[in-house]
């Protein structure tokens, strides 16, 4: 049965991983296992999800939320056709959220900005 790891953080709780076997620390406290570590560290680092995929892709440019929509069918595309790996498409579509609520808080603050001279030109008429 696997138990917690025994090694005490700096704030004084416990480290959340279990033991490895027939010891009170994970792989990562375990001063016995410095080696286990440091290998599985650098298998790691050599995983394929690390290397340089050379995707031949057009891009695509987004200049105002209206571009989103050809970005995300184009991306649906290359997944389909075995271009994009599931993985990239993935990201592509969060960073389209993502470049999408940027769109929608700069539309916000341009309209604060509008109510806020509209107020400061109503104060100073008075």
């Amino acid at each position: 049965m696997n138990k917690q790891c025994s090694f005490l953080k700096s704030d004084m709780t416990r480290c959340q991983a279990y033991s490895v076997e027939e010891s009170d620390f994970c792989l990562s406290h375990d001063p016995n296992q410095k080696d286990e570590k440091l290998a599985a560290v650098r298998k790691g680092g050599q995983a394929d999800s690390y290397q340089s995929l050379k995707l031949s892709l057009p891009a695509f440019t987004i200049k105002e939320p209206q571009d989103v929509v050809p970005a995300v069918i184009q991306t649906i595309n290359e997944l389909r056709e075995g271009k994009l790996p599931p993985r990239i498409a993935n990201t592509v579509g969060y960073l389209l959220g993502v470049a999408l609520k940027a769109f929608e808080v700069a539309e916000i603050d341009d309209k604060i900005e509008a109510i806020d001279r509209i107020i400061l030109e109503r104060k100073t008429r008075k």
